[in-house]
């Protein structure tokens, strides 16, 4: 069996919410549950939900992650386990038919937020090929602990975070979110 015969598609969402989501693409936990952004990747992105409902409500109305529209660089499921990958390929990524789906998936939306590498360079991709027009991206760092733990050392104030620290995580979360906020400008 190969990777393009496990798939996922997207998280519906609820269509009054103007926000989705673009992430890299499922893996062994969305492949158990059969829900996009499972696992602990996902209970991050409640968690930035809160810090970025209580500052834009307007564009984050839900702290529930299944309230927004999510969709992947890529549906084909990768893991160690499965095709010792977590990421796809760019040209898993800029296939056409790829391309043509991502756009589908976020046309009509006023922000779309991607997290990490591949979500951006789908975005891009999406972009420069002209398939999606009028939608504002913002661009996060993916929300697994392996990226925020490497990346974020400061909080929201600028004091130091101690790894391990049972606030560690929400104090990573909320510098993410902040760094979302700052881009936002229309």
């Amino acid at each position: 069996m190969t990777n393009s015969s496990l798939k996922i598609t997207r998280n519906e969402g609820n269509s009054n919410i103007p926000t989705a989501f673009i992430f890299s693409c499922p893996g062994q936990e969305e492949l158990k549950s059969g829900k996009l952004v499972n696992g602990q990747t996902g209970k991050n992105l409640d968690m930035m939900l809160t810090f970025l409902n209580k500052k834009k409500p307007d564009l984050f109305p839900s702290v529930n992650r299944y309230d927004y529209r999510i969709t992947n660089s890529s549906e084909c499921v990768h893991y160690k386990a499965y095709d010792n990958r977590t990421e796809p390929k760019t040209a898993e990524i800029n296939e056409p038919d790829n391309l043509s789906r991502l756009a589908d998936d976020i046309s009509g939306y006023r922000c779309v937020i991607t997290f990490g590498r591949c979500a951006a360079l789908a975005a891009k991709a999406v972009v420069d090929s002209g398939l999606c027009k009028d939608t504002a991206f913002l661009y996060s760092q993916h929300l697994s602990f392996l990226s925020l733990n490497s990346s974020i050392k400061k909080d929201i104030d600028g004091n130091d975070i101690l790894r391990g620290a049972a606030d560690s995580t929400s104090k990573r979360l909320e510098v993410a979110a902040q760094k979302i906020l700052d881009q936002i400008d229309f």
